[in-house]
């Protein structure tokens, strides 16, 4: 008897186990699916914003993948990312292709990990 009963509440716990998983993942895909829901709008936005239009869907496809990842940098750095925090008429362009459309405007190196710099002048350093 007491066999039985160990087997039934192991088989109860695995059940319960399977449950709560089931539920996590559940509800893990709904709220991807959100987040993906919301950045499309976002993206739907910001493309009427900069009145942006693409000439087919396989290149606004492209570009709304960029559009996320833009996101997802500029969410790194900032606690409300907004699709009007995005850069103007940028936020669909790779660093590549903003960089050959504007030569120099993003550095080839960030001159603060060659040891250069420190404090400007007339400008406090604390230590």
């Amino acid at each position: 008897m007491r066999r039985s009963t160990a087997l039934t509440a192991a088989a109860a716990l695995l059940l319960l186990t399977a449950s709560l998983t089931a539920a996590y993942m559940s509800i893990a895909a709904y709220v991807e699916r959100s987040e993906e829901v919301e950045k499309r709008r976002m993206f739907r936005d910001w493309m009427a914003k900069v009145n942006k239009t693409y000439d087919s869907i396989g290149e606004e496809e492209h570009r709304y993948a960029v559009f996320k990842e833009n996101l997802r940098r500029f969410d790194k750095h900032s606690t409300s990312v907004d699709a009007a925090g995005l850069p103007n008429g940028f936020g669909d362009l790779t660093s590549e292709e903003l960089s050959s459309i504007y030569p120099g405007c993003v550095p080839d190196s960030d001159w603060r990990e060659k040891g250069s710099g420190g404090g400007g002048r007339g400008e406090a350093v604390s230590s």
